[in-house]
């Protein structure tokens, strides 16, 4: 049904790539229609500047195209777990909302918010802050010309201040949605919720998923990483294994020569019993080289392994958007449930270290993330309510 207000609207566009969120953007540019073009944080200097050459720099560009609060990446992540209502992605990776009028932002950290524990309501107001922040007057413009479309005597159903009842007298229904917003949006900028925050808002350049309670900082994350996945943690039998290997080693070497002193027998099966019996030797020599071959060899490569795991981890978790609960979870079972010194000897043994690293704890990491509670976003009724105070 055609709208009777017609308002400035949204459009949330997340696509893999900056080429494909760039063309889906140029589409909604060459309409008449008056849009703001939501993309993903880390695309949105490149789509500009793409847009910019192929538009020859005809419009106003950053009026337009909006930074959302989050990477196409950590917006994957979550439509992938399947626990945000209408959130999908399609087959050639774009990620859209059912109601596509409310930004990916302001759902994602409603979504953050309540899966750290918010209060439904707080959990609503981080994901205005976020939506403000990231359009502008627009986020509230939008819910509030829905509810206005949806009541017949806006008058009666609405207890306007004198100002928005003029504007409504004066220019109508739109109007007045616009002095809401624009209301609504200046109080927000000083509002106590956003001054706690630490945020300066309508500048999306500064709006991160750091917004939302809870979350972890790259920072933090790093730090917890380390903490826990530290050689010292991992590689407390470190100097056993170490013994092992290096007494098999040289009691395999030292077995061989045993073995060709027994007459009569092949030289294939002198050397299966040499190495057996070297190993068995050798494990009373090993004190004497594990030193050596700790340094040489189980050290220094678990420990470079352990460094590549450590930094894709903290690149993970913040991808994935953990809060520190989770962060710890997935700790904890990389501890548990893997057997890390063993782990990072077949990392090291791969022929992609990196690759190897990040399937296991994108593995570990779904694992987690799918057992969030399953999220019904906030209906246009819910985040008006909240809107509201705002205006008056």
């Amino acid at each position: 049904m055609e709208s009777k207000y017609s308002t400035s609207k949204s459009v949330n566009v997340y696509c893999p790539t900056v080429e494909s969120t760039t063309e889906i953007c140029l589409q909604y540019i060459t309409n008449s229609e008056r849009l703001l073009l939501e993309v993903p944080f880390e695309q949105y200097e490149d789509i500009v500047e793409a847009i910019r050459k192929r538009d020859n720099a005809t419009k106003d560009l950053t009026q337009m195209i909006k930074k959302g609060a989050f990477t196409y990446a950590q917006i994957k992540h979550m439509t992938l777990a399947r626990n945000i209502h209408g959130l999908i992605m399609d087959e050639q990776g774009r990620i859209n909302f059912i109601n596509d009028a409310i930004s990916i932002s302001a759902v994602t950290a409603f979504a953050q918010s309540k899966w750290n524990g918010a209060a439904r309501k707080v959990a609503i107001e981080n994901g205005i802050y976020t939506g403000i922040a990231v359009l502008g007057e627009t986020f509230a413009e939008e819910v509030i010309s829905l509810q206005l479309n949806n009541h017949d005597d806006i008058t009666a159903d609405f207890d306007l201040n004198p100002d928005i009842s003029s504007a409504l007298k004066t220019g109508g229904a739109k109007m007045a949605s616009k002095k809401m917003a624009a209301s609504i949006t200046k109080k927000a900028m000083i509002s106590s919720a956003a001054t706690k925050k630490g945020i300066m808002l309508l500048n999306a350049n500064v709006v991160t998923g750091a917004l939302v309670t809870g979350m972890m900082s790259a920072v933090d994350i790093a730090r917890t990483v380390k903490g826990k996945m530290s050689s010292q943690q991992l590689f407390k039998n470190v100097a056993k294994t170490a013994a092992s290997v290096a007494g098999g080693i040289a009691g395999t070497l030292l077995g061989s020569g045993i073995g060709l002193s027994i007459p009569n027998v092949s030289t294939a099966i002198i050397s299966i019993i040499g190495g057996v019996i070297g190993l068995i030797i050798g494990s009373s020599l090993a004190s004497r080289i594990t030193k050596r071959v700790l340094d040489l060899f189980i050290r220094d490569d678990a420990l470079q392994m352990l460094d590549i795991f450590n930094n894709r981890l903290s690149t993970l978790a913040e991808e994935y958007l953990l809060n520190e609960e989770e962060l710890e979870q997935a700790l904890h079972d990389f501890e548990v449930l893997h057997n890390m010194p063993k782990t990072l000897i077949e990392m090291y043994s791969s022929e992609d270290q990196q690759q190897f690293a990040d399937e296991l704890i994108h593995r570990e990491l779904t694992r987690i993330i799918k057992l969030r509670m399953y999220l019904h976003v906030p209906t246009n009724e819910e985040i008006y309510e909240v809107l509201y105070p705002l205006s008056l």
